[in-house]
């Protein structure tokens, strides 16, 4: 990975404009709604209803106060370039806070592309991956081509495709996925929140929306208590087909 050039946010909204403007609208809603929303504390409102309270209470919500107003919460905007044909990893250091990045080109990768929790990444292409794993955000202007994506637990996060998604497993665990154009997968599993294609959503063999469906999934990928467990799945399709995440009762195929 390359990062070519730090962005403002005009820089950046004007590069995904460009590109799409489709993904531009949407990309400008989420970022001004989670990031860019520049609300800051009244002084004088403040200094009226501070004036109301007793000193000590007074002192306490002052002290909040600026704290909030101190607080750096924007996030670093990157352009990057993948320099990598195998696997692209996206992550933050420790203290760091939310990250933006940008790539203005497909990605192609043999394996595995990870957005982890802190990261917002925006591609204006295609992408194209063995494993996709989207902890994180991702905003993609084009089609995705994997064999797994799988929207972690991070927050209620979000995936959002401009084109269609062909994957073998399409799977979410708290992370809504929606797809502008439609969904192929053979395999789907959705327990906690929503994988829509807008045009079509079109599953191959088996859809589990249900959390009591998870009885008809490998045990390899259950906690104790027989319910999806997050990484117990990750560390599992890492050597294994999706194939093999489920148990298969010859009445279903």
């Amino acid at each position: 990975m390359k990062e070519l050039q730090k962005l403002t946010k005009k820089q950046l909204y004007n590069k995904i404009r460009e590109k799409s403007e489709n993904l531009y609208t949407i990309t400008h809603e989420m970022l001004e709604s989670n990031f860019f929303n520049e609300s800051s504390l009244d002084e004088e409102s403040l200094a009226e209803f501070l004036e109301m309270l007793d000193d000590e209470t007074a002192e306490k919500i002052k002290e909040a106060s600026l704290h909030i107003n101190n607080e750096n919460d924007t996030p670093e905007i990157v352009l990057i370039e993948n320099e990598s044909d195998r696997s692209l990893e996206l992550i933050t250091q420790e203290g760091e806070g939310y990250k933006i990045i940008l790539i203005e080109e497909d990605i192609h990768l043999s394996e595995k592309l990870f957005v982890e929790d802190y990261i917002v990444l925006i591609a204006t292409g295609n992408i194209q991956a063995e494993n996709i794993i989207v902890n994180g955000s991702l905003y993609c202007a084009g089609n995705v081509t994997c064999k797994v994506l799988f929207g972690a637990s991070g927050n209620d996060n979000e995936t959002y495709i401009g084109g269609s998604i062909m994957s073998s497993l399409i799977a979410e665990n708290g992370h809504y996925t929606v797809a502008e154009g439609n969904i192929y997968s053979r395999y789907l599993i959705s327990f906690h929140n929503e994988i829509m294609g807008k045009t079509g959503k079109f599953i191959e063999n088996i859809s589990f929306e249900k959390p009591s469906e998870s009885g008809l999934l490998n045990p390899a990928i259950l906690d104790e208590d027989g319910y999806f467990d997050e990484d117990s799945f990750l560390n599992f399709i890492k050597s294994n087909t999706p194939d093999a995440l489920f148990i298969k009762p010859t009445d279903l195929f």
